[in-house]
This record gives structure tokens, sequence and C-alpha cells, in this order.
């Protein structure tokens, strides 16, 4: 019975990670003008929204799924610009999968 609990331990707190993470890019966003980067800053806020919320629901997602998430968000915010944010995919992958 421990390991669903630890499960959804590491799920939420990944969770926690992405919303943080979409709420700095969204804000971010906010700020550029408009453009190519700002559309890629908030595609990246959108989908890191949007998997946080697949995690907190508790939603099964296969470790490999989660991996090809999380680094398309990364791969995403590199045409953001001079603004975007560091790479995360790897912080991400190592708290979901421990």
């Amino acid at each position: 019975m421990a390991t669903p609990l630890l499960n959804t331990t590491r799920a939420l707190a990944t969770a926690d990670l992405l919303n943080g993470y979409g709420l700095v890019a969204g804000a971010r966003a906010d700020l550029m003008p408009n453009g190519p980067e700002r559309e890629s800053m908030r595609a990246c806020a959108r989908r890191a929204h949007w998997l946080a919320q697949k995690l907190q629901n508790g939603e099964d997602l296969p470790l490999w799924q989660f991996v090809h998430y999380a680094r398309q968000i990364d791969n995403e915010m590199t045409y953001a610009g001079a603004r975007q944010l560091a790479p995360h995919a790897e912080k991400w992958i190592d708290t979901f999968s421990r």
C-alpha cells in the first residue's frame, strides 16, 4: 500500500513544480511584446499547467509520456528569446520518477 501513496506524493510534488513554472512563464509572457517569442512562452505556460493538472487529477501517466511532455516544454522554451526560462525537464523527471 505504501507504493501508491509515494507515487501520489511524487506526482503532486511534480505538479507543484510545474504550476510554479507555468505561473512564471505566463507572467513573463504577459510582459513581452506580441510576437513568436511571446507565443512560445505562453505555450510553455499552458502546457506546464496542463501537465500539472493531469498529475493533480491522478491520471495514469507512464514515465515515457511524462518525459516526452517535460522535454517538449523545454524545447518550446528555446524559442522564447532572451527572456526564456532555464531548462527544468530533468528536475521534473527526477522528482516524478524517484
